[in-house]
């Protein structure tokens, strides 16, 4: 893959075209994640709506039937169900690492094995993810897969 930049100051808006002799699954999980750069979801935190960048979420949880977004420094509570997130979201960089949780994978700095099958990742803000067993061969290829890119 070849990237070209080239500032051009008598444009309005960036633009990004791609071009490609075939349309294969690593040129649209590309074009995805450049559309998740505008896009949002919108969580409440003490009464009051945010927008929030997808490439800001660190992570989404499931507590006591309560969603909650994390990003690196604020929760926010979304009114959505973690399933429904994760449809909305519709990105690569983001999996279900366990019943309750949903992961950027951009933010995972390393994974390493526990001592009862399950994975821990952390997460560039220090943070501790617990990956469960289920979905622990997603979690090593995509992590392997991002390695190389």
């Amino acid at each position: 893959m070849k990237l070209i930049l080239k500032e051009q100051p008598e444009i309005s808006e960036t633009e990004v075209e791609i071009r490609y002799a075939k349309l294969d699954a690593e040129v649209q999980n590309l074009a995805k994640r450049i559309e998740q750069q505008e896009r949002y979801l919108y969580g409440s935190d003490n009464g009051r709506q945010y927008r929030i960048l997808l490439a800001d979420i660190f992570y989404a949880e499931s507590v006591d039937r309560k969603t909650f977004i994390y990003t690196q420094s604020d929760v926010f509570r979304c009114e959505l169900k973690l399933y429904q997130l994760l449809d909305k979201i519709d990105s690569p960089d983001f999996l279900q690492v366990s019943k309750s949780c949903i992961l950027n994978l951009q933010v995972l700095e390393h994974i390493q094995t526990l001592f009862n099958s399950k994975l821990e990742g952390t997460l560039t803000n220090g943070e501790k993810i617990t990956i469960t067993r289920t979905y622990i061969p997603k979690i090593r290829a995509a992590f392997s897969q991002k390695e190389r890119v």
